[in-house]
């Protein structure tokens, strides 16, 4: 008899203990999550930090780049205005009659009077 009351204590023993473990494994397992839970609010939080810098960049980079674009057309458009101020003034020289019925000198006429003669020759 003296086997089973023993027997019977060792079970509650066993049960006891399984009973904690189970209780002290929930617990551990409870603060494990607790921590990972924390752990991923800060790489969130890290995450975003990074993100606002690099769109901070970002804006910083395409804003020069909008400055040097705007510099340029600028200089473009400038350069536009004085291709068609000469343009314009060219018009005008070209429209007074410059030639009065000759078109060569008298040396240009006697370079092409000896082509002339050179190939008769021939």
């Amino acid at each position: 008899m003296l086997i089973v009351v023993a027997a019977k204590f060792w079970r509650e023993i066993i049960i006891g203990f399984l009973a904690f473990l189970l209780l002290s494994t929930l617990a551990v397992l409870n603060y494990k999550t607790g921590q990972l839970k924390e752990a991923d609010q800060k790489c969130f939080t890290q995450i975003q930090d990074i993100e606002r810098k690099q769109v901070k960049a970002l804006t910083e980079a395409q804003n020069k780049v909008n400055e040097v674009s705007e510099d340029y057309e600028k200089l473009k458009s400038e350069h536009r205005v004085k291709v068609e101020r000469v343009t314009h003034e060219v018009q005008k020289i070209v429209e007074r009659p410059i030639y009065l019925n000759r078109c060569f000198d008298d040396d240009g006429l006697s370079e092409i009077n000896s082509l002339i003669k050179t190939s008769d020759s021939s």
